[in-house]
This record gives structure tokens, C-alpha cells and sequence, in this order.
């Protein structure tokens, strides 16, 4: 039952959202910003979920575990992809020094925030407890959203800088999943991460050699490419591991594939980016059933303030002129926004260990997801 719920959910919204009316609806700057930051899909969870009409539990979600982890890894894949040398060699000094600095006053600032604000809510919480939590949120701050869409009238002299803003959205995605990954580590568990580590390598090699020839139809690639994706997740899953490193480097190694069945699988798997976003945003509603004490909503509104003021001074000091260009004022707002990446390691946390801290932690997220992406809307309008 569950299953089917969240599958007529997921296509009800995508005839929705295919819609006339949703078309002319995504022409208003606020409209856009929530129907395509998935906020309308994290509603149908919450109205399907036991705050609404109680279609879904938490218990049922347990056995929907599986669609998780393989939405995890295709999460991770889908970063992954973007680790193209050719790319990467391209990236201008201007920004890594941008996205590096972001990283770093990102991470410290919102994990100091949030190990400050446990400890109040908490005074017997250890640093081995409220540690990991306050990191996590200090890594899914760091970057930003890359849609630009519903940022209307854009100056055409902008286009560097909206480059620039794009790129660094990417990049920020590689940093925060890297960075989680990281803060998770522990002795215990590496053992785990090295065999997903090598399944996916010698997976990745395998789709390597399918995807370096020039044929074979897109309905093979697609079986291929979710078959391998399924058993690098699987591998995870069998050793209670995240499926999102052993992803991430399964994506590393298809982006740097010659050959044209490469292209056809990028195009592939980007185009699937707002579906696999909105399923997360779907169990997100879910998942926040229960998350009712007080200290999420301080986290949020410190790492809110973060995002409103911190984050436009670092642009500003990393791109110097090029940020103060008359061109450039509308995208001022763009490195506010929160990436969706952060909700999906939202849930990626709550999977793994379903306790109360982490599902405030989540509740943070989705209220600072929220709120950057309508803010600055409202603000702009105002003025």
C-alpha cells in the first residue's frame, strides 16, 4: 500500500505539473520557486502521512526501504556525473576560491550553530553525540540552488555570472555529499565503506566497457545502468552502509567514459533530477510526522541568518566586480537558496538511525529549504 501510494502520488504530481495551469502558474516568480524546488510535493507527503489522512506510516516506509537506498544512490550518481575532467579543468580560479571559502565558513559556522543549540536543548548530550548531527547540517549548507528559473528578468550581461552560479551549485553538491561522507566515517565502519567502494569500482568498470562502444539502444543502457546502480546499492544496503560514495564514484567513473552512449546516458540521468528530487521531498512529509519540539526552529532560524547575510558577502568578496554589476543584482538572491541535495541527506540520516534528533535535523532543513527559496522572492517583490 504504501508503494502504491507514493507511485499514484508521484504521478498525480507529474500530470499536474505537466498542466496548463501549472504552465501559466510557473510565469509568477513565487510559483515557480515552489513548484520547482519540490515544497508541493513535500505538502502531498505531509497530507498523505499520520499528521493527514494516514495513508502512510513510518512503519510502512520500512519496507520501502530499498526505493530509499537506490534513490540515494542515484542521488549520488547523479553528482558524480558532474566530476568530469574536462570540466573540472575549465573551472576558473574565481570559483573554486568562491566555492571553497562558501564550504568552509558554511560548515563552521552551521555546525557550530547546531552543537550549540543541542547542548542547550540537551545538556547531557556528549560531543561523541551532538557532534555528528551538527556537522551534518553543516554539510548540507554548504552551496547553493542552481535553478535559476523562477530569478525573472535576468540581465543579459549576467551570463558569466549565473555560469558562475550554476557551476558552483554543482560543485557545492560534490563538497556536501563528500563532506557527509566524511563526518560519518568511523573505524567500525570502514570496512563497510572500502568493500561498497570496490563493488562500485568493479561495477563501474563493467558499464565502462558497455558504454565505450557506439552501440546499443537506450533501453539497454537504461537496464544496464540501473542494473549496476541497484547492485552498488544493494552492496550498501547488505553492509548497513549509505549507498551515496560508492554512487558518487560509480558517476565518477562513467562522466570520464569516451564514447557516444555516454552522452545519451548523461542526458538520461540529469533529466531525471526533478523526479528523484521530489520523491525525497515526498518522504520528507512523511518522515517529519512526529518532529513537534522547539529547538529545529532555533537551528533553522540561525542557519537561515547565515544564508541571508553570509552568503551574499562571500559572493561578493570572492567575484569582486563582477557581482556588482547591474547585470548581476537578481542572481544576489540565487546563493541564498538552500540545494535540495540538503532534504535528501536529510532523510539519508533519519533512514540510518530513526531517532528524534534526526528528525528535527530534518525539520530544520526542510524549514530553511523553504524559507530561503521564498524570502528573497517576497523581499524582491516588496522592493
Amino acid at each position: 500500500m504504501a508503494a502504491l501510494a507514493i507511485g499514484a502520488t508521484a504521478l498525480l504530481l507529474a500530470f499536474v505539473s505537466l498542466s496548463r495551469p501549472a504552465a501559466r502558474l510557473a510565469r509568477w516568480p513565487l510559483a515557480s520557486a515552489l513548484l520547482g524546488g519540490g515544497w508541493i510535493a513535500l505538502l502531498a507527503g505531509t497530507l498523505l502521512g499520520p499528521g493527514g489522512f494516514g495513508l502512510l506510516h513510518r512503519e510502512s516506509l520500512i519496507e520501502l526501504r530499498p526505493l530509499t537506498q537506490l534513490g540515494l544512490a542515484w542521488i549520488g550518481l547523479l553528482v558524480g556525473l558532474q566530476m568530469k575532467r574536462s570540466l573540472l579543468a575549465l573551472v576558473p580560479t574565481t570559483l573554486w576560491r568562491w566555492i571553497a571559502f562558501d564550504a568552509l565558513i558554511s560548515f563552521i559556522t552551521v555546525a557550530a550553530w547546531t552543537f550549540l543549540v543541542l547542548r542547550w536543548a540537551a545538556p547531557n548530550a556528549t560531543l561523541r553525540m551532538a557532534w555528528p548531527i551538527a556537522s551534518l547540517a553543516g554539510a548540507a549548507s554548504i552551496g547553493w540552488s542552481g535553478e535559476l528559473r523562477s530569478l525573472r528578468g535576468l540581465d543579459a550581461r549576467a551570463v558569466r555570472v549565473a555560469s558562475l552560479v550554476q557551476a558552483g551549485a554543482g560543485l557545492g553538491s560534490v563538497l556536501a555529499i563528500v563532506s557527509s561522507d566524511v563526518i560519518s566515517f568511523s573505524p567500525e565502519g570502514s570496512r563497510a565503506l572500502i568493500a561498497t567502494l570496490l563493488v562500485a569500482a568493479a561495477a563501474g568498470s563493467s558499464l565502462r566497457a558497455v558504454l565505450g562502444s557506439q552501440v546499443g539502444s537506450d533501453g539497454r543502457l537504461t537496464l544496464a545502468l540501473l542494473a549496476t546502480l541497484s547492485l552498488v546499492a544493494g552492496a550498501a544496503a547488505a553492509m548497513d552502509a549509505t549507498p551515496l560514495p560508492g554512487a558518487f564514484l560509480l558517476g565518477l567513473i562513467v562522466t570520464n567514459t569516451q564514447g557516444g552512449s555516454m552522452r545519451r546516458m548523461e542526458r538520461l540521468v540529469s533529466e531525471s533530477e526533478p523526479a528523484v528530487a521530489a520523491i525525497f521531498f515526498l518522504l520528507a512529509g512523511v518522515l517529519l510526522e512526529g518532529a513537534n519540539a522547539w529547538w529545529p526552529w532555533v537551528v533553522a532560524g540561525g542557519v537561515l541568518l547565515v544564508r541571508l547575510v553570509a552568503k551574499p558577502m562571500i559572493a561578493g568578496m570572492a567575484l569582486r566586480h563582477a557581482w556588482k554589476e547591474p547585470g548581476a543584482a537578481r542572481l544576489r538572491s540565487a546563493v541564498v537558496r538552500q540545494a535540495p541535495i540538503a532534504v535528501a541527506l536529510g532523510v539519508a540520516a533519519l533512514q540510518s538511525h530513526d531517532g528524534s534528533v534526526e528528525r528535527g535535523i530534518l525539520l530544520a532543513l526542510t524549514a530553511v529549504g523553504l524559507a530561503s527559496g521564498v524570502l528573497p522572492l517576497l523581499w524582491r517583490s516588496r522592493t
